[in-house]
């Protein structure tokens, strides 16, 4: 939400809905940014209870704030001064429009005025709470927006877990147009927002990608390092169209390029099909998942149980994992001389 909508939520905003015996949170307020009015968001329960509780704390203020607006009608009806009237109208009127709100707050000073929290106290509180918290960064509340947006992409892309978008949408796969779809009282202007983060994230990386400084490796790595060499007139134009046109995933070992056929999401499970294939890039982010699943099988090699076909296994998914390791220039530390000629083997 943005931090008018957060300002502009009122008494029993929340709401909760049960759909096949899951239960699903909403608040709703008024977006304005873009007009499109009274808008939901979906929550997780722990917001409403919050908000049940700034209910009951802002109750107090809110009956105040309807005493004075009585009082403000009374003294209305009977004013002459054309100047005294405007002044009270305008009051009235703000009055009115804060009296169900549930941020409220009271200015102390010649009126001590009960009022909606602004966007000013807002940004002021915390710049306060990071300096409090012995930092300097200029945190603002629409930072907390993108931060979610960043959250959802790096989510969505595997890059990190999906714990996020179980614990959103208490569904993993849901996709943004679903879920859209299932409430179009939703905030379009959100999704938006996600999709534009989503395109930085791939720019981001299709730039790191075709620095010669960044090692790669995977089918797809190999086939970026040998196009560095060709000429690009405009290359930050170029990374920018392609990061429109290509889909990019993480599958937490590696990034998958494929468009619209590939493994069909084997690599995710089984990690050393990406090495070498055409759709796999790895990069410098990966190199120490790759040493975990070098030293994994290592592990496993000593086991004396399991097999001369598991045996086989282990040492062709070893010796992928050390070409992995090897192209980004990593020393290998083999142990007990169980790998001295893997490639051979793997070969």
């Amino acid at each position: 939400m943005r931090n008018d909508e957060v300002i502009g939520v009122e008494v029993g905003a929340g709401r909760r809905e049960q759909r096949d015996w899951v239960e699903y949170c909403w608040i709703t307020s008024v977006e304005h940014k873009t007009g499109k009015g009274r808008v939901e968001y979906m929550v997780p329960a722990m917001t409403l209870k919050v908000v049940e509780v700034l209910e009951r704390y802002s109750e107090p203020l809110r009956a105040a704030l309807q005493e004075e607006i009585q009082a403000l009608e009374s003294s209305i009806a009977g004013m002459i001064n054309p100047a005294e009237r405007r002044d009270l109208v305008k009051r009235l009127f703000q009055a009115r429009c804060d009296s169900q709100r549930v941020f409220l707050g009271v200015i102390y000073g010649k009126c001590n005025q009960i009022t909606a929290l602004s966007s000013v106290a807002s940004r002021v509180a915390m710049l306060r709470l990071a300096a409090k918290a012995g930092q300097d960064w200029k945190l603002s509340p629409h930072q907390c927006r993108r931060t979610y947006a960043r959250t959802f992409v790096e989510s969505r892309m595997g890059r990190q877990a999906l714990v996020f978008l179980k614990w959103q949408f208490k569904h993993s796969s849901i996709s943004m147009s679903q879920l859209y779809a299932a409430n179009p009282a939703q905030d379009p202007a959100l999704y938006e927002d996600i999709l534009a983060e989503y395109f930085d994230i791939k720019r981001d990386l299709l730039e790191s990608w075709s620095s010669p400084n960044q090692r790669l490796s995977g089918g797809a790595g190999r086939k970026i390092i040998e196009m560095r060499a060709s000429a690009v007139p405009d290359r930050e134009r170029l990374v920018a169209n392609t990061a429109m046109q290509i889909n990019i995933r993480a599958t937490g070992h590696g990034w998958c390029i494929a468009q619209d056929t590939g493994c069909g999401g084997a690599g995710l499970y089984e990690s050393t099909r990406c090495v070498d294939c055409k759709n796999g890039v790895i990069d410098d982010e990966h190199v120490e998942v790759w040493q975990g699943i070098y030293a994994q099988h290592l592990e496993m090699l000593e086991l004396d149980d399991l097999g001369p076909v598991t045996n086989a296994r282990i040492r062709r998914d070893l010796a992928l994992s050390a070409k992995v390791i090897t192209e980004f220039g990593v020393p290998l530390e083999p142990r007990f001389g169980l790998i001295k000629n893997l490639e051979d083997d793997h070969l």
